[in-house]
């Protein structure tokens, strides 16, 4: 196989070096790999503003696509970066070849990533948000039980999340539905009820490939072998 240009999002509150070990072993085997950075966060923090909102991050994916000359790519997305990557198919459909959401976000046109989390954790992110003027959300107490000591560093020092991302409603002309080749990977520790949610409704959908892994919900980092088979053999 040839190798494949392939575009990976980061999710909410991290960095784009959350991908650095999958990256890192895709490139191992031949693929071209592109990493963009959201704005205000990880790397970019020093960039936050309260302005930053979701049609940002997509024009920071944008942007990247459009400098490097990128046709016939495969797009991976991890969590938040649902959001980011389904806003990005819209637009550059026919330009990507493949979508891929690891335990991500997949929005409908007119919804925003607090209307797919529910009454109860959209409240709680709200009050978060209060702690922080409103601009941002405070990075969720979890720890990173599951992800393996020598990667640990890539949870460190994460970033407040800018909150108009999570509250503007993205809006979608369904053209990122004609891209025909597209997988939903769900991790199955600690599985919170949106993510299990669309992968129940994805497994019984004819236009998707669906599968479960056993890992919690960074999975790129619990298990960048296998996160990385897994795109290379899809792909492929």
């Amino acid at each position: 196989m040839t190798g494949r240009r392939i575009v990976l999002v980061q999710g909410a509150w991290g960095s784009s070096a959350s991908w650095t070990p999958v990256a890192d072993l895709l490139r191992s085997m031949g693929h071209q790999v592109f990493v963009p950075s959201l704005t205000g966060l990880g790397e970019r923090i020093h960039l936050f503003s309260g302005a930053i909102n979701l049609d940002t991050h997509i024009a920071d994916v944008a942007g990247l696509i459009e400098a490097e000359g990128l046709d016939d790519f495969d797009l991976v997305g991890h969590s938040y970066g649902g959001m980011v990557i389904t806003g990005v198919a819209d637009r550059f459909s026919s330009r990507i070849r493949t979508l891929i959401y690891l335990d991500a976000f997949l929005p409908s046109d007119g919804q925003s990533a607090l209307d797919l989390l529910g009454p109860d954790i959209a409240l709680a992110n709200l009050a978060a948000a209060g702690e922080l003027g409103g601009v941002a959300v405070p990075p969720p107490a979890r720890h990173a039980t599951h992800v393996p000591e020598h990667l640990r560093h890539y949870m460190t020092g994460r970033s407040p999340h800018p909150f108009a991302t999570m509250i503007q409603k993205l809006r979608l002309t369904g053209a990122h539905e004609t891209i025909a080749k597209r997988l939903y990977v769900s991790a199955n520790i600690d599985q919170a009820a949106l993510f299990s949610g669309i992968y129940k409704r994805l497994s019984a959908d004819p236009g998707w490939m669906s599968m479960k892994v056993p890992s919690g919900h960074m999975l790129q980092l619990e298990m960048p072998d296998e996160v990385a088979r897994i795109i290379h053999e899809f792909i492929g």
